[in-house]
């Protein structure tokens, strides 16, 4: 089993990257925001996991091992195959799923591409135990935020009309520009700034 290349990124796609190591490109399913983050040139590591069917051979590659640990957790789940789990990866961050999963919050998680009522209600009750006794909710937020804010901030502007991924989107910018501890009515009120 291959844990993770190193090397240079040799090219980006929309959904994969290849990356060059030590001479031979390996190509590699990522999660579509890396593509953000990486460029043709950058030396980076990925964390990979090999995907074997009897007519291919596929790479699956992450930036973090959370990551990684994350997406092998997901496709454990009947019905999430990789294509699923790398959306999912491509639309949030582990905690946030997990909080989705937790709150069987089945909006947000059929937001996502290939994942229908059925299959979302299949993925809260395959992973919501599992999930409650890991640290994927602790990941991606911000050492002075707390979770819990974040959280019902979002509920908070879901509630006022606005989808997930606007709600999400506008109090992750919150965060970043508001580095200290907010409430959620601060969370909230500077969130509809920036929607607005």
């Amino acid at each position: 089993m291959i844990s993770f290349l190193e090397g240079r990124v040799d090219t980006v796609g929309l959904n994969y990257l290849v990356l060059n190591t030590n001479g031979i490109g390996y190509q590699i399913n990522i999660p579509a925001y890396n593509n953000l983050s990486l460029k043709a040139g950058d030396k980076t590591k990925i964390y990979t996991y090999l995907y074997l069917r009897e007519d291919r051979i596929m790479f699956y590659g992450f930036l973090t091992k959370e990551e990684e640990n994350f997406f092998e957790l997901l496709i454990s789940t009947p019905g999430v195959g990789p294509k699923v789990g790398l959306n999912i990866l491509s639309k949030m961050t582990p905690g946030d799923f997990s909080k989705a999963i937790l709150q069987e919050d089945l909006d947000s998680i059929t937001e996502i591409s290939g994942i229908g009522n059925k299959l979302a209600k299949k993925i809260v009750l395959e992973l919501k135990e599992k999930i409650s006794k890991t640290t994927f909710l602790e990941a991606g937020v911000g050492k002075t935020f707390k979770s819990e804010n974040i959280s019902d901030a979002v509920d908070a502007l879901k509630v006022l009309g606005y989808t997930y991924k606007k709600a999400k989107s506008a109090v992750e910018k919150t965060q970043e520009k508001f580095k200290g501890e907010l409430t959620v009515e601060e969370l909230v009120r500077e969130s509809l700034k920036i929607i607005r």
